[in-house]
């Protein structure tokens, strides 16, 4: 089934917490966790509704046949991101990616596994906007920008002596610190930065599954794009895969039947949920101290 999916704007709830719209994979999710999913989070809020939703979800993936059709999921990138390719490879934010043997490709996300439950709705949908399937330098820019100097909305708290820096984007992260005079004084302090973020295929033990990049996936996808640049990159299977807390347990992704991006849009084994929404917030104090001894 195609998702009913309203692309809502975050809205406030009557305790005053801002919510979010977001698809979440409940099919594939531990029984408790896809209920507390559809209740906002909230224990008392889970209803016998949710309950039964849940159970459909699972009963629907374990109907399915086993094994899912992987071949053909990835080729070669066009001639016409050789430019693209250079430019990002020039970057010195790309470095690490060199150095760990990440290769670029198209793939058609429609047959890549997904390993993250929950994907916020309105940001996937505002990260695909431009998106246009015909245009691979348009979908280019999407899933593999060329990374570019962001504006940080820095607020200082004179009060507590303390920096303030909030995003949407989780990729906002202390990324070093320094030390050396300023204007006849000394000053110390931390490097900030929006790290470079691409969409990632990763292929893991006999899986091709997404290593990064869901917002931007999921709302290619809503647009009926299937087939857009990506980082590529095999890993062997006692790699780490580098990925963070929170995702889906490994038997989900690594068995039978697991979860396609293409899963969240589908009323079948997924739903639409209103969750809190959330910020990476950055919180730089300088605190005098007169410590006895």
């Amino acid at each position: 089934m195609v998702s009913s999916t309203q692309q809502a704007l975050a809205k406030g709830s009557q305790f005053g917490n801002v919510t979010r719209p977001a698809r979440a994979l409940i099919g594939w999710m531990p029984a408790n966790e896809a209920e507390l999913a559809q209740a906002q989070r909230q224990m008392n809020a889970v209803t016998a509704e949710h309950t039964e939703r849940a159970t459909r979800a699972t009963a629907s993936v374990a109907a399915r046949a086993p094994g899912i059709d992987q071949s053909d999921l990835l080729t070669d990138i066009p001639e016409e991101l050789a430019g693209h390719v250079q430019q990002l490879k020039a970057h010195s934010s790309f470095a690490p990616f060199s150095a760990e043997g990440w290769s670029f490709k198209m793939a058609d996300l429609s047959k890549v596994c997904a390993l993250q439950p929950i994907v916020f709705w309105d940001h996937a949908a505002e990260r695909a906007q431009a998106a246009l399937a015909e245009e691979v330098l348009t979908l280019a820019a999407i899933t593999l920008p060329i990374p570019e100097n962001v504006e940080l909305p820095l607020q200082f708290d004179q009060i507590h002596n303390t920096w303030i820096i909030a995003s949407r984007n989780p990729n906002l992260k202390l990324v070093g610190n320094f030390a050396s005079p300023v204007g006849g004084h000394f000053g110390c302090g931390f490097l900030v930065a929006v790290q470079p973020s691409f969409v990632q295929v990763a292929s893991y033990r006999n899986r091709y599954v997404l290593r990064d990049g869901y917002h931007r996936a999921l709302g290619l996808l809503a647009k009926k794009v299937t087939k857009v640049p990506v980082l590529f990159r095999e890993f062997g299977p006692f790699d780490p895969l580098g990925i963070g807390p929170g995702m889906l347990p490994d038997a989900a992704w690594l068995g039978e039947r697991p979860p396609l991006l293409a899963d969240y849009l589908s009323d079948d084994v997924s739903a639409e949920v209103q969750l809190p929404a959330s910020q990476k917030m950055l919180v730089i104090q300088g605190l005098e101290m007169n410590p006895l001894g």
